[in-house]
């Protein structure tokens, strides 16, 4: 019997995705770099990808907002509305690889914008991109996603993990449809991530779920985080990691005032957190980290400091070499 058919989950009948055209433009954007070092002591990866600028699910809490002011598009709306296709990705990531020894450091495919966005059924940017790594062998990957669409590249994942390491991550918050929709208004029901997390583990693929961001308030009671962290490990979830709500200025022009609205009631304690800041109190901080790490070990979950750690175990791994494509 399929585990995931009796997971604790809410369903409806709305489809995965909302229309992907619904009030978006596309911009073709020339990808003169897509590989990107990443010199933060605090991130576990040394490079990062992400294959589009800008993100249809509309998360109205994400961080990467700022990334639009780099285009002097300053509405924190644009994030969601004008999403820029960095086509040739794949071009460049092999002509970038044949020459950039990556050794065993760790690429992260979606840490700005999600890779398996609606653009991704018409772009296939990311798809292109795997297609690149599978030729590859000792390498390093994650891949973090909401989106089910990721079983779509079965395939090449399967391929990667026998070559390479591999994990995904899968970002949920919650399980609650209705506050889902709220936060996340495009991004996949909770129920199809979980379902897609549990067809990648059996197929021998490392998964993980990032409760990220926990949002003051409002996803941080503690039975719900548990049914989470339940539902995790009843899909096949090898760590559960977890990080407390932080914004940026542009961010914070979206999120503080939604929360105004939607939440009045939260208004005072979100000002309190994030009037003067970017990040939550350390005491907010520390008394969650005792919540998440008794229901981790109550439900069989290492408890690792790194939030972003990988469970994934070793996999057969093959001396690394570079790419040739025949590229110039």
């Amino acid at each position: 019997m399929n585990a995931v058919a009796s997971l604790p989950l809410h369903t409806d009948r709305h489809d995965e995705e909302l229309d992907a055209t619904r009030g978006v433009e596309f911009i073709e954007m020339p990808a003169k770099q897509i590989l990107n070092r990443c010199t933060s002591a605090r991130m576990p990866f040394r490079w990062t990808i992400n294959p589009y600028r800008g993100c249809e699910f509309g998360c109205v809490y994400c961080y990467a907002r700022y990334t639009h002011e780099f285009l002097d598009l300053n509405d924190p709306m644009a994030f969601e509305r004008r999403i820029f296709v960095k086509r040739m990705a794949a071009e460049v990531l092999a002509r970038t690889l044949s020459r950039t020894p990556i050794g065993s450091d760790q690429i992260a495919l979606g840490t700005a914008t999600d890779p398996y966005q609606p653009a991704e059924r018409k772009y296939r940017l990311t798809r292109s991109i795997l297609e690149i790594f599978a030729q590859l062998a000792g390498l390093n990957l994650s891949i973090t996603t909401k989106s089910s669409l990721i079983t779509r590249d079965l395939d090449l994942l399967a391929k990667i993990n026998r070559r390479s390491k591999l994990s995904v991550n899968f970002s949920l918050i919650t399980l609650d449809r209705r506050l889902q929709r709220t936060l996340e208004p495009r991004a996949p029901r909770p129920g199809l991530r979980l379902r897609a997390l549990n067809e990648l583990t059996r197929a021998g693929i490392a998964c993980n779920v990032l409760m990220m961001p926990m949002i003051p308030g409002i996803t941080d009671d503690p039975a719900r985080i548990e049914r989470v962290i339940r539902a995790a490990k009843f899909a096949g979830a090898q760590g559960v990691w977890w990080r407390s709500l932080f914004l940026k200025p542009a961010a914070a022009r979206r999120f503080i005032p939604f929360a105004r609205e939607r939440f009045p009631e939260l208004a005072c304690r979100i000002d309190a957190f994030y009037g003067n800041a970017e990040y939550a109190p350390r005491q907010y901080d520390e008394r969650m980290s005792m919540i998440f790490d008794k229901l981790r070990k109550r439900h069989g979950f290492p408890l690792s400091s790194d939030r972003m750690a990988s469970a994934a175990p070793a996999a057969l791994m093959e001396p690394p070499r570079q790419l040739t494509l025949g590229m110039r």
